[in-house]
């Protein structure tokens, strides 16, 4: 059985680190570099960097920056933003990236995700889907929860999944840095409708959020980052809790 990871995620702008609610009123909330340091010696799984500026203004990744991240983070390497040709992940590959994470550019060229299975294999791109709940349905947003796709969440995956993918993570906007849980009404009613392995993202408060999560079928990650800003717990501690309620985490 796969054990159970605990994912960090990082929202990159210009300024820095930044967090808000539902994808909205972002702050600062701190550095790239000592947020990575401070990380890597907390015991976490791996760390997903989403550079939102760069999704937003169709910038090319900064190489030079990934680097200096990737020669100071010592568990795997998730980034994600403005990632739309070939190029762009060959010279990301160069700079030490483990994985990449890709969302906003598939809605435009879904056979993409072809060519990437094709060059890197089916294990190297992470997919990013965030939804939001209207009129009872689960439908997907780009562009930072920008645009709506008019693509129902479990539709969108069934594409995704007729190509090939291994990790989809899934970020509910209606819930994200509210800190009172995870979407688990659309976890539970479709998670074991899902092939691919599960990162559920936006909502977690406590560590019990986490335990509830990893109840459901296919969910073997979960990522949180308003929960290590702004609280004093760490993945360190979240571990410690979901040892001590029997689920076999890293």
């Amino acid at each position: 059985m796969l054990k159970k990871r605990i994912l960090p995620t990082l929202l990159w702008k210009q300024v820095g680190i930044v967090k808000g609610e539902k994808f909205n009123s972002t702050r600062n909330v701190g550095s790239v570099m000592p947020s990575i340091k401070i990380y890597d010696r907390r015991d976490v799984d791996g760390l997903i960097l989403l550079n939102i500026d760069e999704t937003s203004k169709n910038l090319d990744p900064n190489y030079n920056l990934i680097k200096e991240f990737c020669e100071n983070c010592f568990v795997p390497f998730y980034y994600g933003g403005g990632i739309r040709n070939l190029d762009q992940i060959y010279n990301l590959l160069k700079v030490g990236i483990d994985k990449i994470v890709i969302n906003s550019f598939l809605y435009k060229d879904l056979n993409f995700l072809k060519k990437i299975n094709k060059n890197f294999g089916r294990q190297f791109a992470v997919i990013s889907i965030d939804y939001k709940k209207i009129d009872n349905k689960y439908i997907c947003f780009s562009e930072n929860g920008k645009k709506n796709e008019k693509i129902e969440v479990i539709d969108w995956i069934k594409k995704i999944e007729d190509i090939g993918t291994s990790e989809i993570i899934l970020t509910s906007i209606d819930h994200d840095g509210l800190m009172r849980g995870y979407d688990y009404e659309f976890i539970e009613k479709y998670s074991n409708k899902i092939k691919s392995n599960l990162i559920i993202s936006g909502g977690a408060g406590i560590p019990e959020d986490m335990y509830k999560a990893f109840q459901f079928k296919n969910v073997d990650v979960v990522a949180a980052a308003s929960l290590f800003h702004f609280k004093e717990i760490t993945p360190k501690d979240c571990k410690f809790y979901l040892k001590e309620k029997k689920i076999n985490v890293r």
